[in-house]
């Protein structure tokens, strides 16, 4: 449910709900020869209410049915249980199960959030605005008594958006949730900052394994006696693994000499596949062997499939016969059974050995009745393995809708399976081939795929065709040849039914990035109504990640427009859409979190920045260059005003310099180039601001903004009325300016120098001005950055400023401001000689300079970095970045 927005949310967490079997959510039987753990339910009730139960084991190891014991047991308190699957890598439908389960206790109350949301009726069911992670925590948050959920297979859980969301829940803490995790792996969820913050209650394999006491009581309750010197050879063989006593007890009912089998029986995994199954299967007649190698194919096994891949009414019937005879199959819920995982990996790899056609065929089946189903990345799983190409192909063509979504992995590994044969000659799998590639930023892999496509065009495409091909080539950079057609004419009727809305959607949001080019030369007014468009489909079917890129583009356009305001809304909307669809964080909330982290930056706030890109720099998934730019200069630049600077200082240099040559947006590289030169110059360091002013020129050109770079380096070093005359072509608007607050830093240029020539009138008049352009774009970190005199005239001054808002602002402005002192050239050029340790006649010599002059350079060196020894002054001069 979670990862939608909120309306639809409702919406489609409903129809999930109506498609999750009832098994999924039921609390499994429990075997008739089931061996009561008393002291791990013990130990299970012994955690605390704060703590998270992990149970990590390998398969086989009776987690599973320890959890279904501990439930069923203790009657408080109430417990939900979701038997996690492969289908839950899709977030609507695993948290539509965790809601389902959840809504389904007794002790739910009726006129819950939770209970109403299911539903979908009554006041309040609707899923609010925002954060719908945290409107289900604070859902929680208020349940007296608590709840327990059980996740049982989490193993199976492998995307990242689901696992993000975990996690998140984790963190949240819910007052009224007790959360109990079963895997076969560790799930990937800080469990090592759990443990040391004694967050963390666990069960291993350790402590699962039987003893000789719990071996005896398995065998007695199979109808086998064995003497003690049997079972203690049994429990050596298997070392106490569940799966391996349970089938060999199975093995021994069926042995006319247990004593044989014993010395032959190893206990191991592969034992157990290929020898124990094969004797268990020996026990079943032929067709009951068929039945169960028809349906092993699926992990996930509803009734219904089980008649498709068998072509047997009565398939619910014999799995459930089977579960009383061998164990080895178990309902999961009403309409649902499990084969065991050890028995179903066997099973299929026997059959894809032995009957290979018949493999295909039920791997066809499969694929087929979960694409009826709408189920696109389980249909395309079994289409995959049954390794039938042109199944995959059409099976590709239903799951385009899969481009709108976050992850596209399963797109991109059906794309791998269906071959390059395939995709070269049909231009509907290259087109999502280009796509795909366009998004992970392939663009040679894009461009043959576009190729592929041109070559095998239709004479008479159809309208979704069309679309595709549109919005692939419009996402293309330039560069890459798209259609003959050099600009795609707008597609006649795609907004009709014979287009799908996630294909409207992705054009809508291509037509507008293309308006966003590098040169500028793209119509913003377009771009926006395109935006607006895509918005609304994105809106009203649920689509996560387009919702947010959309968001995310409007952003860029009210920046190019230096709509500072509508910036910061803008990046507001893409992030609580990136957290409603479970997308933060991750490469598509990235761009917005850099927007809202730089917001928060000239709004005086470092440690706001700093939260926000801390937290947008765990994303799992790989960012863009110009992101991953923006959010370490960002974080770099709140260190510096948080009063790390040289630390600060580093990280953006690091940032600028690893971006390298990679295309980044002009008003992005003004944006960061100011903040870091700002840095820089406030480090004391003017040969690397000077590198800074020459490395955005080439970026951006001549603009306000470099000159700007100019006038402070002019400042700074006591040049105030040559800082003002740099800057006098921004004020006659003979340069192009690219960002809303430049013209408020030259306002505060002007006062510095007035106050400096002693024209205190002049000074408060500019201070007016910057005043009422910082109230106009909502900015006030630059009035913290200002020169000395202004600042000690803003802390002087009694005038309001005529914004409440602002001077709320100014009041909390937290920024370290004190600049370091500056070396002069004569000195920057001693100073790099100092780490050869040549004395200060050598380095006269070398300079053709007197000792006196060296020594007093060396000593005024000392002062301003704030040491006395050589040695400290080198180490000194490193951290500020005036050393390589």
């Amino acid at each position: 449910m979670i990862g939608h927005s909120p309306t639809d949310t409702t919406r489609r967490a409903r129809g999930h709900a109506a498609r999750i079997p009832g098994g999924k959510t039921t609390v499994p039987e429990l075997p008739g020869e089931f061996v009561p753990r008393p002291a791990l339910l013990d130990r299970l009730d012994a955690a605390g209410a704060a703590q998270v139960v992990v149970v990590s084991a390998p398969a086989g190891y009776g987690k599973t049915l320890l959890l279904a014991d501990w439930v069923r047991s203790r009657a408080l308190p109430d417990t939900a249980w979701v038997s996690v699957d492969a289908d839950d890598d899709d977030p609507g439908r695993f948290w539509s199960a965790v809601l389902t389960a959840l809504a389904g206790l007794p002790s739910m109350p009726a006129d819950s959030a939770v209970r109403r949301a299911v539903r979908g009726s009554g006041p309040g069911h609707e899923i609010p605005d925002g954060d719908v992670l945290s409107w289900l925590a604070e859902a929680l948050d208020v349940l007296d008594p608590p709840v327990r959920l059980v996740l049982d297979d989490l193993q199976e859980l492998t995307a990242p958006r689901p696992l993000r969301e975990l996690a998140r829940l984790v963190a949240r803490r819910p007052a009224g949730l007790r959360l109990v995790l079963s895997s076969r792996v560790d799930p990937p969820l800080a469990l090592p900052r759990l443990r040391q913050e004694g967050r963390l209650h666990e069960i291993r394999a350790e402590q699962l394994r039987f003893d000789v006491t719990d071996t005896v009581t398995l065998l007695q309750s199979a109808g086998l006696d064995l003497d003690p010197v049997e079972v203690a050879l049994l429990h050596a063989r298997t070392d106490g693994w569940v799966a391996a006593l349970r089938l060999a007890a199975l093995a021994l009912r069926r042995s006319e000499d247990p004593a044989a089998f014993l010395l032959q029986f190893s206990g191991d995994e592969r034992s157990i596949a290929d020898y124990l199954t094969g004797e268990i299967l020996s026990g079943l007649a032929d067709d009951a062997q068929d039945f169960l190698r028809a349906v092993s194919v699926c992990s996930v096994l509803p009734t219904a499939l089980a008649i498709a891949l068998s072509d047997r009414p009565d398939a619910g019937r014999l799995l459930d016969e089977m579960g009383r005879e061998t164990a080895l199959v178990e309902r999961a819920g009403p309409g649902e059974h499990r084969i065991h995982a050890l028995l179903r990996s066997y099973l299929r790899a026997n059959l894809h050995r032995h009957r290979p056609g018949l493999h295909q065929r039920l791997q066809t089946v499969a694929a087929c009745w979960w694409a009826e189903r709408g189920e696109h990345v389980h249909a395309l799983r079994h289409a995959e393995r049954a390794g039938d190409e042109k199944q995959l192909a059409q099976l590709l063509r239903s799951a385009v809708p899969l481009l709108a979504s976050a992850d596209l992995t399963p797109l991109r590994r059906a794309l791998t399976a269906v071959g390059p044969t395939a995709r070269a000659a049909d231009p509907w799998l290259a087109l999502v081939s280009a796509i795909a590639h366009l998004e992970e930023r392939a663009f040679a892999a894009a461009a043959v795929d576009l190729q592929h496509a041109r070559l095998t065009w239709p004479a008479t495409p159809d309208r979704e065709l069309e679309v595709l091909r549109s919005t692939a080539e419009l996402l293309a950079p330039p560069g890459i040849p798209t259609h003959d057609v050099a600009t795609p004419p707008p597609v006649a009727g795609e907004g009709s039914p014979d287009v799908r809305p996630e294909l409207t959607a992705l054009l809508h949001l291509s037509r507008a990035a293309a308006e966003l080019s590098p040169d500028g030369h793209g119509d913003l007014d377009v771009a926006v109504a395109e935006l607006e468009e895509c918005t609304t489909l994105a809106t009203t079917h649920g689509l996560g990640r387009v919702e947010v890129q959309s968001s995310t583009l409007a952003a860029a356009v009210a920046a190019l427009r230096r709509d500072h305001r509508g910036m910061v809304a803008a990046a507001g909307k893409a992030a609580a859409a990136a957290l409603r669809h479970s997308l933060h964080p991750s490469r598509w909330s990235a761009c917005a979190t850099g927007m809202l982290a730089y917001a928060d930056l000239l709004q005086g706030d470092p440690a706001g920045a700093r939260a926000r890109v801390e937290t947008a720099l765990t994303a799992p998934d790989p960012i863009t260059p110009e992101a991953a730019f923006a959010l370490r200069s960002v974080h770099g630049a709140a260190l510096a005003d948080d009063g790390e600077r040289d630390r600060g200082a580093a990280e953006m240099r690091s940032a600028r310099r690893e971006l390298g040559g990679a295309p980044a947006p002009r008003v992005l590289c003004a944006a960061l180039g100011v903040l870091e030169h700002r840095t820089t110059l406030l480090q004391g360091n003017t040969p690397v601001a000077a590198e800074i002013q020459r490395w955005l020129e080439s970026r951006i050109g001549p603009t306000g903004e470099v000159l700007l770079l100019q006038a402070w380096t002019d400042v700074i070093t006591g040049r105030h009325e040559v800082a003002r005359a740099v800057v006098d072509p921004v004020r006659a608007s003979a340069v192009p300016v690219l960002l809303p607050h430049t013209m408020l830093e030259i306002h505060l240029l002007d006062v510095e120098a007035a106050l400096e020539s002693g024209d205190d009138a002049e000074a408060r008049g500019a201070l007016d001005a910057a005043f009422a352009a910082a109230g106009t774009i909502g900015v006030v970190r630059p009035f913290a950055l200002a020169g000395p005199r202004t600042r000690q005239l803003l802390a002087d001054r009694r005038r309001p400023t005529g914004s409440p808002e602002l001077e709320a602002r100014l009041a909390t402005l937290a920024v370290c401001a004190e600049p370091a002192a500056v070396l002069s050239e004569r000195e920057l050029v001693v100073l790099a000689l100092l780490p050869s340790l040549r004395g200060a006649g050598e380095i006269a010599s070398e300079l053709t300079v007197s000792v006196n002059t060296v020594k007093s350079h060396i000593r005024s060196i000392y002062a301003k970095l704030g040491v006395s020894t050589r040695r400290e002054a080198v180490q000194r001069a490193s951290e500020r970045g005036l050393l390589p």
